[in-house]
């Protein structure tokens, strides 16, 4: 069994072909091998082989995509109650958009990360050039002058020099605890820690609701309109969220679910959305538009993740901009300012 993952993107491709290979009834071990064929990604087309061999003996589409591990566990659940619902095709479309989804939202929040990262990268640049450069040839200047003007030019140098190495070592701990943590982000097990500590964390806590808020909805909205029956549905859920509190009302919900509460109901005590989404779920359970109104939903709750991403970005670089300018500003400030004293005394 593969220890590599597919990608968002990878999956969503996955599930947009064997929907459409069942759309042309065509055979899936048939379709499998002509997914194998074109692509030239050899991941996707070692995954593609693994599910040809394993449905050519007339398994389930989902059991193929287990053995495999290649998929996420939400993936190969939900492929399992299309195939027991009878509603594999539906199924395999939301999975794309779904998938679509995420993997865009996570681009986002990759180009949300990135960009400050560069910006650190540039300021330490900067202050390598002062240190390296432009501070010794200052000292060399005034080094031509007498001893009591070079000794007061060498001690202001050698304290912006300092000041530089400081910041410096800052910034470069902060480049490699960021490059750290991107690596290890790749681990499903670490990722999952990181989103919980986020989700707990006093600064990153609403943020990462409106992350994970969105996800909820875009998997909900995707189940709902597969005909997925709701504490199902709520249980699905369970599997794409790390965030300890969310995944209590989930499971306070899914237990009066089962009770019998309405599922409007059972969602409004439980918290897991605003109370506007509550309310409109209420009332369109009742018309019987639940559906459109899951997908309503869903879409505010992606465009308001989308939102905080770039808000994120927007905030971030301006401020790091500002903060690059006045450190370097006040390293050159320490050795300018006795160099005009100077200058205006030997004028």
């Amino acid at each position: 069994m593969s220890k590599k993952k597919l990608s968002h993107d990878e999956v969503s491709y996955f599930c947009e072909q064997f929907s459409m290979i069942i759309n042309a009834g065509i055979p899936m071990s048939e379709g499998a091998a002509m997914i194998a064929e074109s692509t030239e990604d050899s991941f996707v087309t070692d995954v593609a082989k693994r599910v040809e061999k394993v449905v050519t003996d007339d398994k389930p589409l989902y059991e193929a995509m287990e053995q495999s591990g290649a998929f996420p566990e939400y993936a190969v659940s939900m492929v399992k109650i299309g195939t027991l619902s009878g509603r594999l095709d539906d199924v395999l479309k939301g999975l794309s958009d779904y998938y679509e989804q995420l993997g865009n939202r996570l681009r986002t929040i990759r180009s949300a990360i990135m960009h400050p990262i560069i910006l650190i990268a540039m300021m330490a640049a900067v202050i390598i050039v002062l240190i390296v450069q432009v501070l010794p040839m200052f000292q060399d200047i005034f080094g031509q002058f007498n001893s009591t003007v070079g000794e007061t030019v060498k001690a202001s140098v050698d304290y912006a020099y300092a000041t530089g190495i400081i910041i410096l070592i800052v910034l470069v701990a902060v480049l490699l605890i960021s490059v750290l943590i991107w690596l290890l982000s790749k681990i499903p097990s670490v990722r999952a820690g990181l989103s919980s500590f986020a989700s707990s964390f006093v600064l990153t806590k609403r943020t990462a609701g409106v992350f994970t808020r969105a996800k909820f909805a875009n998997a909900m909205s995707m189940m709902v309109s597969s005909g997925i029956e709701a504490s199902t549905a709520l249980e699905n859920a369970m599997l794409l969220i790390s965030d300890k509190k969310m995944r209590k009302q989930i499971d306070r919900c899914r237990a009066q679910v089962v009770e019998g509460e309405p599922f409007a109901d059972a969602l409004d005590a439980a918290k897991l959305l605003p109370p506007i989404y509550s309310r409109s779920l209420k009332m369109s359970y009742k018309s019987g538009s639940f559906d459109d109104a899951w997908h309503n939903i869903s879409d505010r709750c992606s465009e308001e993740a989308d939102v905080t991403s770039e808000n994120i970005v927007s905030f971030v670089e301006p401020v790091l901009i500002a903060v690059m300018a006045v450190i370097i500003g006040a390293i050159l400030l320490t050795v300018m300012l006795p160099m005009m004293d100077i200058m205006s005394t030997l004028g």
